[in-house]
């Protein structure tokens, strides 16, 4: 995300599917701009977010009151997925955001 410090990064290729996380920290983006961003990416990319599971709506609302912020992402006929989680701590929102992919589809 523009603004945004990489705090950590991981990469594996030789794993089949291929993972990839970030987690990102920004003190001028609030949780919910960063989860959009990330959003965005990611559709951009063919990803499909998930709706919440209705089994899981308390745990949503839980997790949210508490100010983290989750979103599950799908491709490939649910082959491939990622994740985006965004919590905001001492003034900053952080973001961890994991995919596992096709190595094929790697760039």
């Amino acid at each position: 995300m523009p603004g945004a410090t990489a705090l950590a990064t991981s990469f594996d290729a030789s794993a089949s599917p291929a993972v990839a996380s970030l987690v990102a920290g920004s003190s001028s983006a609030s949780a919910s701009e960063m989860l959009d961003y990330y959003t965005k990416t990611l559709t951009g990319e063919g990803f499909t977010a998930v709706p919440a599971a209705s089994a899981s709506s308390s745990t949503s609302a839980s997790m949210a009151a508490a100010g983290t912020l989750v979103r599950d992402f799908v491709r490939s006929n649910g082959s491939e997925t990622a994740t985006v989680t965004v919590v905001t701590a001492n003034k900053q929102a952080v973001a961890t955001v994991g995919v596992s992919v096709a190595p094929s589809s790697l760039k």
